[in-house]
């Protein structure tokens, strides 16, 4: 008989010889494993590879002298673009280069109907995916795009965010509900532009020409304007806390309509706001919702905009209809206020130290808390 160990010996054998084709198909699953991730690698070479050649052949497309051909060279690099998530940095640089070289600003030069090429250059670049607008950066610095058509793409017309616009000529270009949000737009001609509810937070529009364009509930919060001429441009409704209207140069608000417009903390030290239009009242007629078949409502409705919390430190508005204007912490302090109306206005804990009203209408105005030491023309229950 055999004893405890030889039993043993004979049981672990057993196993061992039990275990042998678990071995060998473990073996058999590891080399296969090895050998897919060998495919894999052969494969994303060889697609990478198609890449590459892919992009040389645009690019030597864009620079035929046939037309037809360098659409075909814009229309293959968008879509590579959308096949290539890691190219699309390269192409948007690509694309923005070339419109640039092909539309430059010149001095003087008239508008003229754009290019097919520039209108596909500009199309690639409006339709890339929304991933592309976290790594790649639209430049189209100098660029004139007059006459550039843009097209929906759902409920916006671009989706430029930090794209790089100075000095580039936008003039007439419908930017509605366009995402420009950090854009830089220094010295952009964007004269008589449609911008109506555009997205342009925290852009930079310093020394832009901005004359006569439409703005309307645009939102321009934390947005730099410095020296920007905003002669006759429409910013009803807009959004403009925070923003810098002066800084070594103050914005040109002659004839700016501001009405409704939010100036909450805005920085506007400074501004000769003289000739721009801050309140506005009019007429409405209001129909009824369970009724509409009935005559509307004629309503007088009175709009003005926002300015608490506004820095107005030496400001000009000498004359102003202010009156039931919002300056609530607003630093007025050396202010020309004199002649305007500021009745029903709301001051309180505003700082009027050194400002002048004399003249002003100050009936119903609300001044608890306001710093009112040196102030000029207050009446003598302020004093």
């Amino acid at each position: 008989m055999e004893g405890p160990a030889g039993r043993d010996r004979i049981a672990w054998i057993s196993l061992l010889l039990l275990s042998l084709p678990g071995f060998a198909a473990l073996a058999a699953l590891l080399f296969t494993w090895m050998q897919v991730g060998q495919a894999n690698k052969e494969l994303r070479l060889g697609e990478q590879g198609q890449v590459t050649s892919r992009f040389n052949a645009a690019i030597s497309n864009l620079g035929s002298d046939s037309e037809d051909v360098r659409l075909g060279g814009l229309y293959a690099l968008e879509r590579l673009m959308h096949d290539s998530a890691r190219d699309h940095p390269t192409v948007v640089s690509v694309v923005s280069a070339y419109v640039r070289r092909h539309a430059p600003v010149r001095a003087g030069a008239a508008a003229k109907p754009v290019s097919a090429d520039i209108d596909a250059a500009m199309k690639v670049l409006s339709r890339r995916p929304p991933a592309a607008g976290q790594q790649a950066i639209v430049d189209l610095s100098r660029a004139d795009l007059r006459g550039w058509e843009p097209a929906y793409q759902g409920d916006e017309i671009v989706r430029w965010g930090g794209a790089m616009l100075a000095g580039a000529n936008l003039s007439g270009v419908n930017l509605s509900s366009g995402k420009l949000r950090g854009a830089v737009l220094d010295g952009a001609t964007l004269r008589g532009t449609p911008l109506d509810g555009a997205d342009l937070r925290e852009s930079t529009l310093d020394g832009a020409d901005l004359r006569e364009a439409s703005v309307n509930q645009a939102d321009l919060g934390g947005a730099s304007l410095n020296g920007a001429d905003l002669r006759q441009t429409n910013l009803t409704y807009a959004n403009l806390s925070k923003s810098w209207v002066c800084g070594i140069t103050c914005a040109n608000l002659t004839g700016t309509d501001l009405t409704g417009a939010n100036l909450a903390g805005a920085v506007a030290a400074e501004a000769n706001l003289t000739k721009a239009i801050l309140c506005w009242t009019g007429t409405m007629f209001i129909g009824s919702v369970d009724a509409p078949a009935s005559p509307a409502t004629e309503r007088v409705v009175r709009s003005c905009a926002t300015l608490r919390g506004a820095d107005l430190s030496g400001a000009l508005l000498t004359g102003l209809d202010l009156a039931g204007a919002d300056f609530r912490s607003a630093n007025l302090t050396g202010a020309d206020l004199a002649k305007a109306d500021l009745t029903k206005a709301d001051l309180r804990k505003a700082d009027l130290r050194k400002a002048d009203l004399t003249g002003a209408k100050l009936s119903g105005a609300r001044f608890t808390g306001a710093k009112l030491t040196g102030a000029k023309g207050l009446p003598a229950s302020l004093r």
